[in-house]
């Protein structure tokens, strides 16, 4: 079971912030970093999460990930590959991406996302089998 406060806890806690200093840094009330990391709130918005992340210097998926299932996110996103070329397999997600660049969705955050969703699917599989 992936644990999002007691990530966040273990993380700030490695770069030295205090949780006045990461609710500075990260624009979310102590008081909600500290229910997180003591479970007594078990999840947040994504902008929530988003904002963590990124005072916390790590990719939203991290958060969320079981460290099993990929190693580091670091690791991760050196192993994954991209595509170099749109072709006709491709072509149903373009208008997912279109909306997000309207929407003003960075491709950062795009990305982050998309690592969330494969963290999830390879997780549950690993659980049912």
């Amino acid at each position: 079971m992936l644990d999002l406060g007691k990530t966040i806890k273990e993380l700030r806690k490695k770069r030295n912030y205090s949780a006045r200093e990461l609710s500075e840094r990260s624009g979310v009330a102590r008081s909600l970093i500290s229910q997180l990391e003591t479970g007594k709130r078990a999840s947040t918005s994504m902008d929530t999460v988003y904002r963590l992340a990124k005072a916390l210097d790590v990719p939203v998926a991290s958060l969320f990930a079981d460290k099993s299932v990929f190693g580091s996110p670091a690791a991760y996103k050196l192993n994954r590959s991209s595509p170099s070329e749109i072709n006709e397999e491709s072509l149903p997600y373009l208008d997912t991406l279109q909306k997000a660049q309207k929407a003003g969705i960075p491709p950062e955050l795009l990305n982050e996302l998309i690592d969330l969703i494969v963290r999830i699917q390879v997780n549950k599989a690993k659980h049912d089998e």
